[in-house]
């Protein structure tokens, strides 16, 4: 019964148990409601209860058994027999219809099971502070939406101190953030990093390099928003440029970062980004920073909590995994 097992396991599993006693059909564990539908449909679709039998690797007797079984049930003769074959009576015609649908909205619903199950439907809830007009976060979550057509992809933009206690009390799934990991109640992952961007006034002295380094930063004035992710910014401007006795000139304000860029266009100071930020713009520049060892980059990092079994999650987290911005050594060896 190898056949029969194959087409209807299919079918089956999955589901929960449809009305009527439960019978083991070779290893198959079905309604028996439904088993006899399926018969039905197989010898409707032979119109014959021999050919039907051997599609269904089972004995003749045993099929003809559950049509009449079936025919008692609802009481009508689906089937005339005849010595050269079977063939469908009038109520019959339209029973085969009914039958087929039934299983064809099973076979629908343990799609939709199996589905949510992998994480294609359901809903994840995604935190995040910073530009998503580029970069690494942006790739994943256009290739999520891309491949889950079907799931629900909220993308809510926080800032850093709200996002933990939204993650927390279960308001998001997952929270992605500038730093290092921190957070050691959270699983976390280490994800790809950013080049950090010296913003300028095109008139600037430096404006014509396509390189700065932070040296020649020392006597500027800078514009940083007290907004995310402006903090981690200054943290590294700090630790570029800050000596005993000799600290950058700094200017806070509380505003987006479209503010700060307005202030640079009025040269009213410089200002610094994450690359993704990065968008042509009348009036500015976007310059990559650098040391002695290179490029200037800003790490981030995705937190989770441990006991979040969404199965959408899951999904979302191998795309993360797999985005080739991500150093797959170091993020595996981050997973906790």
């Amino acid at each position: 019964m190898q056949h029969q097992c194959g087409q209807f396991k299919t079918m089956k599993s999955g589901l929960s148990a449809v009305s009527g006693s439960v019978v083991r059909i070779d290893g198959c564990i079905a309604s028996m409601k439904v088993a006899h539908f399926f018969y039905f449909s197989i010898a409707a679709r032979h119109r014959s209860f021999r050919r039907a039998a051997i599609d269904l690797n089972i004995t003749q007797p045993t099929l003809s058994k559950r049509i009449r079984e079936l025919e008692d049930q609802f009481d009508v003769l689906l089937f005339e027999r005849r010595a050269g074959g079977a063939r469908l009576t009038p109520p019959g015609e339209k029973f085969v219809q009914s039958a087929d649908r039934i299983l064809a909205e099973l076979e629908f619903m343990k799609q939709s099971a199996q589905a949510a199950k992998r994480g294609d439907l359901g809903r994840i809830d995604v935190g995040f502070y910073t530009s998503l007009s580029a970069g690494a976060l942006r790739d994943t979550l256009v290739a999520f939406a891309n491949q889950h057509a079907e799931a629900e992809l909220n993308i809510i933009e926080e800032t850093r101190a709200a996002l933990i206690p939204l993650l927390d009390r279960g308001a998001i799934d997952i929270a992605v953030v500038l730093g290092e990991p921190g957070y050691r109640d959270y699983a976390h992952m280490s994800l790809w990093s950013e080049r950090i961007m010296v913003v300028l006034p095109e008139t600037h002295r430096l404006a014509e390099r396509d390189v700065v380094y932070w040296t020649d930063l020392r006597n500027e004035r800078f514009v940083i928003s007290h907004r995310d992710p402006g903090p981690e910014i200054n943290d590294v401007l700090l630790n570029k440029l800050a000596a005993p006795g000799d600290r950058p000139l700094i200017k806070h304000i509380n505003a987006h970062h479209s503010v700060t860029i307005g202030a640079v266009r009025g040269e009213r100071g410089i200002t610094l980004a994450c690359e993704s930020s990065f968008a042509p713009l009348p009036g500015v520049v976007f310059r990559e920073l650098r040391d002695g060892n290179g490029p200037t980059r800003l790490g981030f990092v995705a937190y989770w909590r441990r006991n979040n079994d969404n199965p959408t999650l899951k999904q979302f987290l191998a795309l993360l995994r797999a985005h080739p911005a991500v150093p797959h050594l170091v993020s595996s060896a981050s997973m906790s």
